[in-house]
């Protein structure tokens, strides 16, 4: 048996890219706020909790996940793998706080137009960075046949 895992949520930051080096594939990593159940407050009245989650992604999914998505995206993800994660940080008060996280190693990553309208755009995700796939190692001649032939 394995872990098969979906999960709708909000990027709450701006997603990280990294590119491949090496032997390492190229990966991406985003931090979705997922909504809980309604849960009674202490004066009685219901509230949704807001969980964080980080998705991961590897190789071309990653390269893709990068040209594609940016905060504030409502994304659905399939994963594979989920794994509890804890860390120390600091608290508003700047008291040390043990912090912990879901992590899900996702297989399938896409917009979710269930509860916000999908567009299509034409502008870049990512202003003035460098395609990631100028990083794989495709030519700028590649990168801009293959973007006249798109048009």
């Amino acid at each position: 048996m394995d872990i098969q895992v979906s999960v709708t949520g909000r990027i709450a930051f701006p997603p990280r890219f990294f590119p491949a080096k090496g032997d390492s594939p190229a990966m991406w990593s985003a931090r979705l706020e997922v909504n809980g159940p309604p849960t009674p407050g202490r004066d009685g009245s219901p509230y949704v909790p807001t969980r964080a989650v980080e998705v991961v992604t590897y190789g071309v999914a990653a390269i893709r996940a990068g040209e594609s998505y940016r905060k504030g995206h409502l994304l659905v993800v399939q994963g594979c793998d989920m794994v509890a994660r804890s860390f120390e940080s600091k608290d508003r008060k700047g008291h040390p706080t043990v912090r912990s996280i879901i992590k899900i190693t996702a297989t399938a990553i896409g917009l979710s137009s269930r509860y916000s309208m999908v567009g299509e755009s034409v502008s870049p995700s990512q202003p003035g960075a460098v395609s990631p796939r100028m990083v794989q190692g495709a030519s700028a001649a590649d990168e801009s046949a293959s973007t006249a032939a798109a048009a």
